[in-house]
């Protein structure tokens, strides 16, 4: 009960906060507002008001905005001026673009909220280093495990965010970077340089350079569905202990044996419960950012918990801090959703990471179950997705609007309305097949199919 109230109260604050800024735009350039409806399908509540019809629908996915339009039914003479499809292009442009860019907005709020409230964070401490190859230190000496960073380049840090982000900056301005750190009451200082690093990785990150805020431990956290590793019998708990006939020491000797050996039958033995079991694992093949083939099985390794808690704290952001903290979270997801939906369509994410209707009525439950901060996390990240996917350039979606419009634009005249009609179909089919897609994967989940 509590995912289905959760769900309906995500997808309809959503759908209001998009839905008006397409309204508050129509407005604006006096485009002529039908209905203003919360959901699709039979109207169950309705009211009118002097501008414009408002509607609560039968079906809680999405809502519209419906607007005065000559392609869907005639318009009197006095009123065509009024008509959205009789607008400029930049002003149609600027109509669709307006419900994205109300959900970024409504995002940053949530996201600014939290930061005041205060944000579980982690401290800037290096727990685990298995540096990238390109990384060249300069130092006489390494980072020492459970070190803190105090900072980078003479910036200094408060938390592993704050780290990752001045790391970032610093990278955009030189290649070689300094970290002062602290272990056991004594503090160094480590030079390296990330020219190689730079030149070679579309993912400038701590981690990915390979400085851990966290600890590895041996077992098996999660399988992925369908991966090489479900269909190779591992379950969530096994440790691997040898993989192509090599002593497995840690999780990154593991992740390089995989990553070597794309489409390779490798032998394979894993300690589960007190038995030791012996197989073989093809890892499939991938492209990496870096445009390389590479191996994956789909795993991922447990944390050190404990660790993890005794290096938590809550960091409580000032006014400018947090705004700063909920435009650079803005930033990090909408990056991700682009990332992953480049992944989907290169193949190198698989599609049942599309979720549906019901991933996000457990995700809301789940939030709303955890306290007003979690649920307004999730409204902003599922906010930022729902502006993202807009944007797309498919037809019948914003993006596709915009594309059309500026189309319109750049030509000096409308498209023909049988070919609208025709990009639309296609779009609209499209939405459909990954809509469909996204409705399978949540049944897959829900009925362990």
């Amino acid at each position: 009960m509590l995912s289905l109230i959760g769900f309906i109260l995500t997808i309809s604050i959503l759908v209001v906060i998009h839905e008006f800024g397409h309204y508050i735009a129509a407005r604006i350039f006096n485009v002529k507002v039908l209905t203003f409806s919360v959901g699709f399908g039979p109207k169950i509540i309705k009211f009118k008001t002097k501008s414009n019809e408002w509607c609560l629908s039968a079906i809680p996915l999405g809502g519209y905005v419906k607007m005065l339009d000559e392609r869907e039914r005639s318009v009197p003479l006095d009123e065509q001026n009024l008509a959205y499809n009789n607008k400029p292009p930049l002003q149609k442009i600027i109509i669709a673009f307006a419900g994205p860019l109300f959900n970024f907005i409504f995002a940053i709020i949530m996201l600014s909220v939290i930061a005041f409230h205060g944000v579980p964070e982690l401290k800037p401490i290096i727990e685990t280093t298995h540096l990238s190859p390109l990384v060249i230190n300069n130092s006489d000496s390494s980072i020492s495990p459970h070190s803190q960073i105090i900072s980078i380049n003479n910036k200094p840090v408060k938390s592993w965010t704050d780290a990752n982000n001045v790391f970032e900056q610093q990278l955009k301005k030189t290649s070689n970077i300094a970290f002062e750190l602290e272990s056991k009451n004594a503090s160094y200082l480590v030079n390296f340089n990330f020219k190689k690093y730079i030149d070679n990785s579309d993912d400038v990150s701590l981690s990915n350079a390979g400085f851990y805020p966290f600890r590895y431990l041996d077992a098996i956290s999660y399988i992925e569905p369908n991966s090489a590793a479900s269909q190779a019998g591992l379950k969530i708990g096994d440790k691997i202990v040898s993989l192509n006939n090599q002593n497995i020491d840690n999780w990154f000797q593991l992740t390089e044996i995989i990553r070597a050996n794309p489409t390779q039958k490798l032998s394979i033995q894993y300690l589960r419960e007190s038995s030791t079991i012996n197989g073989f694992v093809t890892p499939t093949s991938v492209t990496n950012e870096n445009g390389q083939i590479i191996g994956k099985i789909g795993i991922m390794p447990s944390l050190d918990e404990s660790l993890l808690k005794e290096n938590s704290f809550t960091h409580k952001y000032g006014f400018i801090d947090g705004i700063n903290f909920a435009f650079i979270s803005c930033y990090s997801i909408t990056k991700a959703n682009l990332q992953m939906i480049a992944g989907m369509f290169s193949g190198n994410v698989s599609l049942q990471n599309l979720g549906g209707p019901v991933t996000i009525a457990q995700a809301s439950g789940d939030a709303i179950n955890h306290g007003l901060i979690e649920f307004a996390q999730l409204l902003a990240i599922i906010s930022i997705s729902i502006a993202v996917m807009n944007l797309l350039p498919i037809p019948v979606l914003d993006g596709g609007h915009i594309l059309i419009y500026t189309l319109e634009w750049l030509i000096g005249k409308q498209i023909n309305k049988d070919v609208q009609y025709t990009i639309f179909a296609v779009g609209f089919a499209l939405i459909m097949f990954i809509t469909a897609i996204a409705f399978f994967n949540d049944f897959s989940k829900l009925f362990n199919w």
